[in-house]
């Protein structure tokens, strides 16, 4: 089964993408595999409003651990199955915290070994005060995933006014990628992300 890694930095949108593709493919709960750093396994099932209230978030780092649902993709009168993992945001430089740090690393050991990366940036934080950056560590991603991994952009929050512009910042900025452009919370773009996960399943 193929394994598609939910990727980027802290707030970008990841679990609220996680969850809401799953509504989107109609499942009514969500049952998850968690994944801690020091390697044990737990399962949680949520209902799908349950999940969004207790998961997702505006503060850094809710998400501490792999969050792993399997998601069934309809195609024809079948269905092509996958998992899809939900990660801890990354940041740049060493965070003091030590539950943080092991969380980050094991995003990164997954990373490595996923066969779909979808790399989800916030739209709404290209630009501040005028100024348009894309920062270090989601060049970082880029640069890795566009070389080694079957690799999409998922552009979030193309709902918000100051999206389109920034939208066209970042095709330009990151030309060799294929960018989807999504809103996590409305579902927005979703049809065209489950068209390029069963193109590459």
């Amino acid at each position: 089964m193929a394994k598609s890694l939910v990727v980027g930095r802290t707030n970008a949108g990841k679990t609220c993408f996680t969850i809401n593709f799953a509504d989107y493919l109609g499942l009514k709960e969500l049952k998850f595999t968690l994944k801690q750093p020091a390697g044990f396994l737990s399962r949680r099932t949520f209902q799908l409003h349950t999940a969004k209230e207790e998961l997702v978030a505006s503060t850094n780092h809710t998400t501490k651990e792999i969050q792993q649902v399997q998601l069934q993709l309809p195609v024809g009168k079948g269905h092509k199955e996958l998992q899809l993992m939900d990660t801890c945001g990354l940041v740049e430089g060493i965070h003091p915290e030590q539950k943080i740090r092991k969380a980050m690393a094991q995003t990164l050991s997954k990373l490595q070994q996923a066969d779909i990366v979808l790399h989800i940036i916030d739209l709404a934080k290209l630009s501040n005060e005028k100024i348009q950056k894309i920062s270090e560590l989601d060049f970082e991603i880029y640069n890795y995933c566009k070389a080694e991994k079957c690799y999409v952009i998922l552009a979030n929050k193309i709902d918000l006014k100051v999206a389109q512009k920034n939208l066209s910042f970042l095709q330009k900025k990151l030309s060799q990628a294929e960018i989807i452009p999504i809103s996590a919370l409305y579902q927005q773009g979703f049809k065209e992300v489950k068209k390029f996960l069963l193109k590459n399943l």
